[in-house]
Protein backbone atom coordinates (compact mmCIF):
# COMPACT_ATOMS: atom_id res chain seq x y z
CA UNK A 1 0.00 0.00 0.00
CA UNK A 2 1.63 3.75 -0.86
CA UNK A 3 1.79 5.93 1.96
CA UNK A 4 2.62 9.56 1.72
CA UNK A 5 5.56 10.71 2.78
CA UNK A 6 7.60 13.66 3.54
CA UNK A 7 11.09 14.21 4.74
CA UNK A 8 11.69 15.33 7.96
CA UNK A 9 13.28 18.54 8.42
CA UNK A 10 17.01 16.82 9.34
CA UNK A 11 16.90 14.11 6.62
CA UNK A 12 20.26 14.61 5.65
CA UNK A 13 21.50 14.36 8.59
CA UNK A 14 20.02 11.37 9.15
CA UNK A 15 20.75 10.19 6.02
CA UNK A 16 24.26 10.99 6.60
CA UNK A 17 23.94 8.87 9.65
CA UNK A 18 22.26 5.98 8.28
CA UNK A 19 24.92 5.42 5.65
CA UNK A 20 27.50 5.14 8.14
CA UNK A 21 25.62 2.75 10.13
CA UNK A 22 25.19 0.73 6.90
CA UNK A 23 28.97 0.95 6.03
CA UNK A 24 29.55 -0.58 9.18
CA UNK A 25 26.87 -3.85 8.57
CA UNK A 26 27.93 -6.57 6.81
CA UNK A 27 25.26 -7.94 4.39
CA UNK A 28 22.30 -10.30 5.42
CA UNK A 29 19.44 -11.57 4.06
CA UNK A 30 16.27 -10.37 5.64
CA UNK A 31 17.78 -8.01 7.93
CA UNK A 32 20.93 -5.60 6.02
CA UNK A 33 20.20 -6.69 1.85
CA UNK A 34 19.28 -3.83 -0.70
CA UNK A 35 15.67 -4.25 0.38
CA UNK A 36 15.46 -4.15 4.04
CA UNK A 37 18.91 -3.10 5.24
CA UNK A 38 19.70 -0.28 2.53
CA UNK A 39 16.56 0.95 0.76
CA UNK A 40 14.28 0.20 3.66
CA UNK A 41 16.07 1.92 6.09
CA UNK A 42 17.09 5.16 4.12
CA UNK A 43 13.27 5.24 3.38
CA UNK A 44 13.06 5.30 7.30
CA UNK A 45 16.03 7.65 7.53
CA UNK A 46 14.50 10.64 5.46
CA UNK A 47 10.83 10.10 6.31
CA UNK A 48 10.29 7.96 9.94
CA UNK A 49 8.31 5.53 8.34
CA UNK A 50 9.40 1.96 8.32
CA UNK A 51 8.31 0.19 5.28
CA UNK A 52 9.99 -3.10 6.23
CA UNK A 53 8.90 -3.46 9.41
CA UNK A 54 6.35 -6.41 8.28
CA UNK A 55 9.31 -8.00 6.44
CA UNK A 56 12.38 -7.77 8.40
CA UNK A 57 13.74 -11.18 9.74
CA UNK A 58 11.02 -13.01 7.98
CA UNK A 59 13.70 -14.58 5.15
CA UNK A 60 17.11 -15.74 5.27
CA UNK A 61 17.73 -16.36 1.78
CA UNK A 62 16.72 -15.27 -1.95
CA UNK A 63 13.99 -18.23 -2.13
CA UNK A 64 12.42 -16.86 1.00
CA UNK A 65 12.80 -13.37 -0.54
CA UNK A 66 11.29 -14.14 -4.00
CA UNK A 67 7.84 -15.89 -2.33
CA UNK A 68 7.81 -12.60 -0.38
CA UNK A 69 7.76 -10.89 -3.88
CA UNK A 70 5.12 -13.47 -5.49
CA UNK A 71 2.60 -13.67 -2.80
CA UNK A 72 2.58 -9.28 -2.42
CA UNK A 73 1.83 -10.25 -6.65
CA UNK A 74 5.19 -8.36 -7.43
CA UNK A 75 6.98 -9.57 -10.42
CA UNK A 76 10.15 -7.54 -9.67
CA UNK A 77 12.21 -5.62 -6.88
CA UNK A 78 10.64 -2.99 -8.69
CA UNK A 79 7.27 -3.64 -9.15
CA UNK A 80 7.61 -4.00 -5.18
CA UNK A 81 8.99 -0.75 -4.76
CA UNK A 82 6.57 0.34 -7.02
CA UNK A 83 3.80 -0.40 -4.31
CA UNK A 84 5.16 1.19 -1.57
CA UNK A 85 6.36 4.50 -2.95
CA UNK A 86 5.81 7.07 -6.12
CA UNK A 87 7.70 6.37 -9.31
CA UNK A 88 8.72 8.99 -10.99
CA UNK A 89 10.96 8.97 -14.14
CA UNK A 90 15.18 8.37 -13.11
CA UNK A 91 15.76 11.78 -14.73
CA UNK A 92 14.54 13.27 -11.65
CA UNK A 93 15.52 11.33 -8.80
CA UNK A 94 17.29 13.60 -6.49
CA UNK A 95 19.39 12.77 -3.56
CA UNK A 96 17.99 10.08 -1.05
CA UNK A 97 15.40 8.92 -3.81
CA UNK A 98 15.55 5.48 -4.62
CA UNK A 99 15.98 3.59 -7.68
CA UNK A 100 16.25 -0.23 -9.31
CA UNK A 101 19.42 -1.21 -11.30
CA UNK A 102 20.03 -4.09 -13.32
CA UNK A 103 22.06 -6.82 -11.51
CA UNK A 104 23.31 -9.90 -10.89
CA UNK A 105 22.00 -12.32 -8.61
CA UNK A 106 18.96 -13.71 -7.44
CA UNK A 107 16.53 -11.19 -8.53
CA UNK A 108 18.65 -9.51 -12.15
CA UNK A 109 17.86 -6.20 -10.12
CA UNK A 110 18.92 -4.66 -6.97
CA UNK A 111 18.04 -1.16 -5.03
CA UNK A 112 20.11 1.53 -5.32
CA UNK A 113 20.21 5.16 -4.00
CA UNK A 114 20.97 8.62 -5.67
CA UNK A 115 23.23 10.71 -4.13
CA UNK A 116 24.95 13.57 -5.77
CA UNK A 117 27.81 12.00 -8.21
CA UNK A 118 26.29 8.63 -9.08
CA UNK A 119 24.02 5.76 -7.21
CA UNK A 120 24.93 3.98 -4.10
CA UNK A 121 24.35 0.48 -4.30
CA UNK A 122 24.75 -2.48 -1.85
CA UNK A 123 27.38 -5.24 -2.66
CA UNK A 124 28.28 -8.09 -0.24
CA UNK A 125 31.25 -6.51 0.48
CA UNK A 126 29.56 -2.82 1.69
CA UNK A 127 28.58 -0.15 -0.38
CA UNK A 128 29.82 0.32 -4.20
CA UNK A 129 28.94 2.58 -7.00
CA UNK A 130 27.73 2.97 -10.05
CA UNK A 131 26.78 5.36 -12.82
CA UNK A 132 23.19 7.35 -12.67
CA UNK A 133 22.68 6.02 -16.05
CA UNK A 134 22.39 2.51 -15.13
CA UNK A 135 19.37 3.19 -13.12
CA UNK A 136 16.46 1.82 -14.92
CA UNK A 137 13.71 3.22 -12.58
CA UNK A 138 12.93 5.37 -9.79
CA UNK A 139 10.67 6.06 -6.48
CA UNK A 140 10.39 9.07 -5.07
CA UNK A 141 11.21 9.06 -1.49
CA UNK A 142 9.00 11.98 0.62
Amino acid sequence: MMQHLTRRDDWRARLAAEMDRQRRTPFAWGRQDCAIGFAATIVEALTGVDLAGGYRGRYAGPRAAAKILADAGAATLADFAAQQLPEIHPSRADLGDIGVIEADGPFGQAFCMVDASGLVVMTPEGHGRRPRADMIRAFKVG
